[in-house]
C-alpha cells in the first residue's frame, strides 16, 4: 500500500503551509519504465481508417463546406419542399392582389393625410389655461394647480 503524505513547511510565525514541489517526469523514480508502452501516443483509428488519416466531410456524416442546394420550384423540392415554395410565393405576391389602397390604384404612394394621420414632422402647441395644445385646457389648469415643492439641504454628510 502506498502512503500519501502532504508536504508542509513552517512559516516564520510557526504556522504550517502546504506546498507542491515542481519536478520533472525523470524525477519520479520508475515512472518512465512504468508508462513506456502503456499509453497510446496518438489515435489508433478513426471511422475505420488508420495510419495518417485525412478526413473528408462525408467521413463524419457532414456536408462539404462548398455544397449546393437545388432551387425549389412548384414541382421540384430543393432547399425546401415544393409545397413550402408555393406557400412562400403566395405570401410575397398573392394571386388575388390588391385592387386599391384608400381609393388609389396602380403604383401607390401613401402619405399620412391619406390615412388621416399626422405627418411625421408635425408639432404640438403648448397648452395654456385658456387654449388647448399638447394638453387640454382642463389638464393644464390641474397641472398648474399642483404646488411646487422645493427641497432644502439642511446638512451634508461627508464620508
Amino acid at each position: 500500500m502506498t502512503e500519501i503524505k502532504r508536504m508542509l513547511q513552517t512559516k516564520k510565525d510557526q504556522s504550517k503551509e502546504q506546498f507542491y514541489p515542481e519536478t520533472h517526469v525523470e524525477g519520479v523514480v520508475g515512472l518512465t519504465d512504468f508508462v513506456s508502452g502503456q499509453l497510446p501516443t496518438g489515435v489508433v483509428s478513426i471511422n475505420g481508417k488508420s495510419g495518417s488519416v485525412l478526413l473528408e466531410a462525408e467521413d463524419v456524416y457532414a456536408a462539404r463546406k462548398n455544397h449546393n442546394h437545388d432551387v425549389a420550384t412548384y414541382t421540384t423540392a430543393g432547399f425546401m419542399s415544393s409545397f413550402d415554395k408555393m406557400k412562400i410565393d403566395e405570401l410575397i405576391s398573392p394571386e388575388a392582389g390588391v385592387v386599391s389602397v384608400n381609393g388609389k390604384t396602380g403604383i401607390v404612394d401613401l402619405f399620412a393625410a391619406d390615412v388621416e394621420a399626422a405627418a411625421v414632422n408635425h408639432t404640438h402647441t403648448e397648452a395654456s389655461t385658456s387654449e388647448s395644445g399638447f394638453l387640454s385646457v382642463e389638464d393644464k389648469q390641474k397641472l398648474d394647480a399642483i404646488p411646487i415643492i422645493v427641497l432644502e439641504t439642511i446638512k451634508e454628510v461627508v464620508e
